[in-house]
Formats: C-alpha cells, sequence, structure tokens
C-alpha cells in the first residue's frame, strides 16, 4: 500500500495527464469553448484571460484608465463595450522578487520503460479480447472472467449498483473477488468485507456489504499478439513498427513532462527567494472552483458524477482533489505575482509585430476564425498583458541551468 507522499505524487501524475489531455487550460489566455461564445450574452464582458478565469477583477464596472497599447503606451477608450476594455485578472498581493535569471535546476530524465511499452500493447489486446461462455460447469473458479451485477452498502446506505460488471476472478481489483469462488451461476451471495477498491475511496477502511449475483462464468479469449493482429488493428504492418512507435510517442511525453517538472523546480526556488505579502484567499478558492468545475463538466462528459470520477482517473477523494488544486492554485498566484513583477523589473513591452504574432498564434491554437476574432472576444489589454506574461515566462525558462 502506498503511503501518503506516494499516493499525493501518483496523484500529481494523473492531475498533471489529465491537464495535458486538454481537461483544463490554466497558462496563457484560456478560451472558452464555441458553444460558450454563442450562448453569451451580447452586452456580457468577456472571460477573463490569464487562466484564472474567475479570479478577482476588482470592480466590474468599466474602468475610466485608457487601455494599454502593444507599445506600452495608451488609448483613448472609444469602443464603448467592447472586448478592447476592461482589466485583466490580476491577483491580489505584491513580492519582492529574488533571483529569476539563471535559475539552477537538477535534469529530470525523461524515461520509459519496457513495461511502460508494453502497457499500452496489453491496452489494444484488451480492446479486443472477448468473453466465452464455460458450458461445461456452472460453478466459479479462481481465474474465471465472470459477469456479475453488484449492490455496494454502507452503513445501511446504498452507495453503488452496478450491473453486467466483468471481471477476472483472482485479480485483486474488487474487494469480493475471493469469496465469488465455489459460487453457482445466478447464485447470489452477501459478502462483507473492508472497502478498499479506489473507486470507493471515500469509503476506505470501512465495512462494506457486496451484494453479488453470478450472470455468467466465462473464459476471456485474448488474441495473441502477432504481426497480422498488428497489421488488422493498427496503422502499422509489424509489431515492432507498433512497439517503436509507441516508445517514440511516451518519450516525447516523457520529455515534454521533464522539461515541466524542471520549470516548477525552477519557479519554486524563484518563490522561495521571494517575498510574498497580501496574499488573497479569494484568488487561490477562485482558482480551487475553475479547477472544480472543470472536472465536474468533464466527469458529466464520461457520463459520471464528479467524486467518482476523480476516484477513478485520479485514485483520490474529494478532500483530496481539493487540497491538491489549492496547493496548485497558490502556486498559480504566486507565479501570476512573479511575472507581473518581472514584466516590470526587466521593463518587458510587446512591440507591434510581437503582439501580431503572438495574437495569430493564440487564435490558430484556440480555433478562433481569425486573430480580429479573438479580439472581439477579449479585452486588448488581458492580451497584451498575457503576451507580456508569456515573455517575462519565457526569458526566466530560457535562462534556466539545468545540472
Amino acid at each position: 500500500m502506498m503511503d501518503g507522499a506516494e499516493k499525493r505524487d501518483e496523484m500529481r501524475k494523473r492531475w498533471l495527464a489529465m491537464l495535458l489531455c486538454g481537461c483544463l487550460v490554466f497558462t496563457g489566455c484560456g478560451s472558452e469553448g464555441e458553444e460558450d461564445k454563442e450562448t453569451s450574452g451580447e452586452n456580457e464582458p468577456p472571460r477573463e484571460s490569464g487562466g484564472l478565469l474567475s479570479g478577482n477583477r476588482g470592480n466590474d464596472e468599466k474602468d475610466d484608465a485608457p487601455s494599454a497599447t502593444p507599445e506600452g503606451g495608451t488609448e483613448d477608450d472609444d469602443e464603448g463595450d467592447t472586448a478592447s476594455g476592461g482589466a485583466y485578472w490580476q491577483p491580489q498581493g505584491s513580492v519582492v522578487l529574488g533571483n529569476y535569471i539563471g535559475v539552477t535546476v537538477n535534469k529530470v530524465e525523461a524515461e520509459v520503460t519496457d513495461a511502460d511499452v508494453q502497457s499500452e500493447i496489453d491496452y489494444l489486446v484488451n480492446q479486443h479480447s472477448e468473453p466465452r461462455e464455460i458450458t461445461d460447469r456452472n460453478v466459479v473458479e479462481s481465474g474465471d472472467y465472470v459477469c456479475v451485477d453488484y449492490t455496494l452498502m454502507v452503513g445501511g446506505e446504498e452507495v453503488d449498483a452496478v450491473q453486467e460488471e466483468y471481471l477476472t476472478v483472482g485479480s485483486g481489483y474488487y474487494d469480493f473477488e475471493e469469496q465469488l469462488v465455489g459460487l453457482y451461476l445466478s447464485e447470489s451471495k452477501t459478502i462483507e468485507c473492508e472497502i478498499a477498491d479506489y473507486v470507493y475511496g471515500e469509503y476506505e477502511g470501512q465495512t462494506g456489504t457486496y451484494i453479488v449475483q453470478i450472470k455468467s462464468i466465462n473464459e476471456l479469449i485474448v488474441p495473441e499478439v502477432t504481426d497480422a493482429f498488428i497489421a488488422e488493428n493498427t496503422d502499422f504492418s509489424t509489431l515492432e513498427e507498433y512497439r517503436q512507435d509507441i516508445y517514440n510517442t511516451l518519450l516525447k511525453d516523457a520529455e515534454a513532462q521533464a522539461v515541466n517538472d524542471q520549470r516548477v523546480a525552477a519557479f519554486e526556488k524563484i518563490m522561495a527567494d521571494s517575498t510574498f505579502s497580501g496574499l488573497s484567499d479569494a484568488d487561490v478558492q477562485s482558482y480551487v472552483d475553475e479547477v472544480t468545475e472543470n472536472y465536474e463538466q468533464y466527469a458529466s462528459s464520461w457520463g459520471m458524477d464528479f467524486d467518482t470520477f476523480i476516484s477513478i482517473f485520479m485514485g483520490a477523494t474529494k478532500d483530496e482533489f481539493t487540497a491538491l488544486a489549492k496547493e496548485d492554485g497558490e502556486y498559480t498566484v504566486k507565479q501570476y505575482l512573479i511575472l507581473d513583477a518581472v514584466i516590470q523589473d526587466a521593463n518587458i513591452t510587446l512591440t507591434d509585430e510581437e503582439y501580431t504574432t503572438a495574437l495569430t498564434a493564440f487564435a490558430a491554437e484556440n480555433d478562433f476564425d481569425s486573430p480580429q476574432a479573438v479580439e472581439e472576444y477579449y479585452y486588448k489589454e488581458d492580451l497584451v498583458q498575457q503576451f507580456r506574461r508569456d515573455k517575462a515566462y519565457d526569458m526566466i525558462v530560457d535562462s534556466i541551468v539545468v545540472q
């Protein structure tokens, strides 16, 4: 069993994997989906850029102060309630910067093991494995691939009811597996045992009552992984080609994650070397709320409730999820304050050409029809400030010394 530190590390890996899959975007000028764009009211200001979309904007009314231009000057605000007005999201607080150029971090090695590659191959095989009903006996044995209905009760309350769940008896994934051995086809059994299944993580350690019925007894027919199997079920001709592609893909992901880990380590050093004051709990909570809302929407798209979704995909309870979101929220707020302070300290400006290039790239990356569509959707000063933040970020990470 994992200790607290190991479990938290595993949670963070799954958390980052979810982010990389595009479930959430918290850096850059995060764009709403097309559906959200279409349902927003005509006079409703666009959501703030900068990642913490529901953060503290201060006064919601339009500022009388002129908007920033790409060159860092000002322009008269005469466009009414268009996207060029308003204020970019700015967390409360201040920071006295420590050293932020040439930060030294330890090299993070990108590693892909044979087991990682094999896991991907196994996933393909599992997708093409099929149950075949056993007809010469009607008693469950260890190793059988059985189909069951089960209900879980905790403290007299029904927690879950699952129908036609297939499992391999003896795999160790289900709390009640071992006690299925010896049951007859169609037989039901009430099983009391300690809950260890991560799907029910919030009840871990408690006594659960499982009511299980055997629906069918099968053997799992697993296809042989041959060149012919690979050619039939993938875009590759041979197993070796498929294995190499998996390795290359995983290595690319691992290298990207290693770079990200080094950057996080650098910013953590900068944070430790800086002095913060006036941080707002409300800003951190806005991050937690935004993360939770996005995961709830993602869970809904999978047809799951929030608690089940994070339990399955992160191996976490709601309290553990919230604690991790709060930890990342504090990190993000501090990172924003650092970037904005660096903009001032290094006198980072944005030329017309740089603004146009960044705007064009942002439009392409976020599926806008044109750069002009971005400016119609976001406050221009939001975009200008975020592109300056991007320059500050790039300046910092480009100077990182990896040893």
